[in-house]
């Protein structure tokens, strides 16, 4: 039932973002061993661009946050995201209301509105992320 969660929420999202992206001309299929990961900075998160320009968007991307209760404290983005949980057990605060998020579980972040999120799992947490704008972290000065 869980890999079966997991693959409609992750279909949805998918069909939802390719029609609008220029794969849907040219097709691709690439097996998920195969994503290039790319570290952000020493924050020990990850992540793998699906398609898309993350500078600049629409795009969606893979984040990897590490497992044991990773902690990403409070930030905000330009542009509102979806996220779905791929692996593990996300935490996502906002508005004063936390939840862990298992596999399958949906996100919609408003833009320009601090949260924090986190992975509560023993094992790293994948999320599956889609912006129609920039991709960018705000943090409180």
């Amino acid at each position: 039932m869980k890999n079966i969660i997991k693959n409609l929420a992750l279909a949805t999202v998918l069909s939802s973002v390719v029609s609008v992206s220029a794969m849907a001309d040219n097709g691709l299929m690439k097996p998920f061993d195969q994503m290039k990961w790319t570290a952000i900075g020493e924050t020990g998160m990850s992540l793998s661009i699906i398609w898309g320009d993350r500078d600049t968007g629409p795009y969606a991307m893979y984040l990897k946050l590490p497992g044991n209760n990773y902690a990403v404290s409070d930030h905000a983005h330009t542009n509102d995201y979806r996220g779905i949980t791929v692996q593990g057990v996300w935490q996502h605060e906002y508005a004063g209301e936390k939840k862990q998020l298992p596999v399958g579980s949906y996100v919609f972040q408003p833009g320009n509105a601090f949260h924090s999120d986190g992975c509560v799992s023993k094992e790293e947490c994948i999320l599956l992320i889609q912006q129609d704008g920039k991709g960018d972290a705000i943090f409180p000065e």
